[in-house]
């Protein structure tokens, strides 16, 4: 994968936040978010069956270079996943051992990583007790860890088997937030908002050994977003 866009945002953030004669405040955003998490396929070998449940969890520190434009980063603990199936007979190989899956048959992904976001956040004046806003932005996502679940294999049901054979150790996507504060104090409000976030890159390896069909499967979380900005 490259990282030109990341590079050239994280550039270009950096001059913004440096240039003279600029005013600087910080705020920080503790959020605890519900997620929604699916896998698509471009190739039409292999097809979601549906949705996980997830969360991210972490603190977005917004940087103020005008008083309703900042810069936006963070870290984040993010649980994600997918189900997918595939239309011919399938190989998924464990750290340890390999199993094969009848076509039809589910394959559960279930992903953590650390999350980093960096974006541009626009706000409007307060309105009564709100401000309504938007982020938008690019994430870095570093793999912790990734299990498979299998319902139904060649080794009989599997649950929670290690499976970073399987997955990259790295990507990175986009996203664009909306929501309100609601102030609580002059210097705590309460965030609510929803998100989309989608991967640029492919989750899965699309082992060549395992004789795996070459796509590009790709994590899409849709978010409810509970926070506390002070």
């Amino acid at each position: 994968m490259t990282l030109l866009p990341v590079r050239t945002l994280v550039l270009v953030m950096l001059i913004t936040l440096t240039a003279p004669g600029i005013s600087q405040e910080i705020k920080f955003v503790a959020h605890v978010d519900p997620l929604i998490t699916w896998m698509s396929s471009n190739g039409s070998d292999y097809s979601s069956m549906g949705s996980k449940a997830g969360f991210d969890l972490g603190i977005n520190v917004l940087y103020y270079f005008k008083e309703n434009y900042a810069a936006s980063s963070g870290i984040s603990f993010l649980s994600a996943g997918g189900r997918q199936i595939a239309i011919e007979p399938h190989t998924v190989v464990f750290n340890s051992f390999s199993a094969d899956v009848d076509p039809g048959d589910e394959m559960i992904y279930n992903l953590r990583y650390l999350n980093i976001p960096m974006g541009a956040h626009l706000q409007t004046n307060q309105i009564g007790s709100l401000v309504y806003f938007t982020d938008l932005g690019l994430d870095i996502r570093v793999l912790l860890k990734s299990t498979i679940d299998l319902p139904v294999s060649s080794e009989g049901p599997i649950s929670g088997e290690n499976a970073k054979t399987e997955v990259n150790g790295m990507n990175a996507g986009w996203h664009l937030h909306i929501g309100l504060e609601y102030e609580m104090s002059t210097e705590t409000s309460l965030v609510f908002g929803l998100g989309f976030n989608r991967d640029f890159f492919d989750v899965t390896k699309d082992l060549e050994d395992a004789d795996q069909p070459q796509d590009k499967s790709r994590i899409n979380i849709f978010r409810f977003r509970l926070g506390v900005k002070f």
